[in-house]
């Protein structure tokens, strides 16, 4: 067998130098073109929301410029449907949603746990109430108990129709008889105005707008009287997004946190931000309910708790979800 000579000794150890810094220059080139197409911009945050009343906080956060000054930058989306707000943080086409009903978190949570964290949420009293049950001014319905055999308006879906069911239980008013009419939003006061519907479970601005045409209130409101205080709005975040830009949300939430405590300060000057944001009549403006939030610091997980528990006995939800999960980071 043949041995290498010298030359074919020295050679191997300048071979595999070679190979060396070859790989570390593929590397380094790998390295500056990942550096160089990221930015030091912070990223936008994506906010879905809906032009109702309760995304006061947000439109009062833009009017003033408070996102500018703290330097978070934002792109807002509208959105028509709570569950198309969720299901945008699901497929990832949103990163935050403002002042959106409850339930269908909750409903996200049992199904997919871990999606979203709320970051503050609603805490409703009856002082002002965001729903209530009208009547027109000349109807003979004086009282819950004269809704039996009358047909009720209501928002579509099945936690309005499932809550009032157990309100009229509670309240001793007979199911039979009675007819549940779901009708879209922009309906429910002509609905009532024409007669098809006896009653209107109506929310803000309707209930307002119900109320400054005539029409008389029987009852406030039945989340109320389900659970008081009643977190029946919040505001979320993707926990992908969070985990990625953890800064990027404690500064937006901070961001929230000053506009709620500008309500708390002057709420009659701060409910002229609605007029930009929704299309409420400039003389529902001032009458409008405005629902208390909690800043972020005030998460309550004892009253979210409780809501949870009291939509699974409603059928709302198909099992319990752990509210401290649900708040933690």
């Amino acid at each position: 067998m043949s041995t290498p000579d010298k030359n074919q000794r020295s050679a191997a150890p300048k071979v595999i130098l070679l190979v060396v810094l070859v790989a570390l220059v593929v590397v380094g080139i790998v390295w500056w073109q990942k550096k160089s197409g990221e930015s030091n911009e912070p990223p936008t945050i994506r906010v879905a929301y809906a032009p109702v009343v309760l995304n006061l906080p947000s439109y009062l956060a833009q009017d003033r410029g408070m996102f500018a000054k703290k330097k978070v930058p934002i792109a807002f989306t509208v959105f028509n449907s709570a569950n198309d707000m969720i299901n945008a943080v699901v497929a990832g086409q949103a990163d935050v949603v403002t002042g959106v009903s409850l339930v269908p978190i909750l409903n996200l949570e049992a199904q997919h746990p871990g999606k979203v964290r709320i970051i503050l949420h609603s805490k409703m009293t009856s002082s002002c109430p965001y729903d209530g049950i009208v009547v027109k001014e000349n109807s003979p319905i004086k009282s819950v108990s004269d809704l039996a055999g009358r047909k009720i308006g209501l928002f579509p879906g099945t936690t309005a129709l499932n809550l009032m069911r157990n309100f009229l239980k509670k309240q001793g008013v007979k199911e039979a008889g009675i007819e549940f009419v779901q009708l879209p939003p922009a309906s429910h006061l002509s609905a009532l105005e024409s007669g098809a519907v006896d009653a209107l479970l109506a929310y803000e601005p309707t209930l307002t707008t119900a109320l400054s045409k005539g029409n008389r209130r029987i009852f406030g409101s039945i989340y109320v009287d389900m659970l008081s205080p009643s977190p029946i709005s919040a505001s979320i975040v993707s926990r992908e997004f969070e985990k990625k830009y953890p800064d990027e949300v404690k500064a937006f939430t901070s961001v929230l946190d000053e506009a709620i405590g500008s309500i708390r300060a002057s709420p009659s000057e701060a409910r002229r931000s609605l007029g930009n944001y929704t299309k409420l009549p400039p003389e529902v403006i001032p009458q409008v309910n405005i629902v208390d939030d909690v800043l972020s610091t005030e998460v309550d997980t004892a009253n979210l708790q409780a809501f949870i528990d009291r939509l699974v006995e409603l059928g709302e939800l198909p099992h319990s979800i752990n509210a401290v999960d649900l708040v933690k980071p």
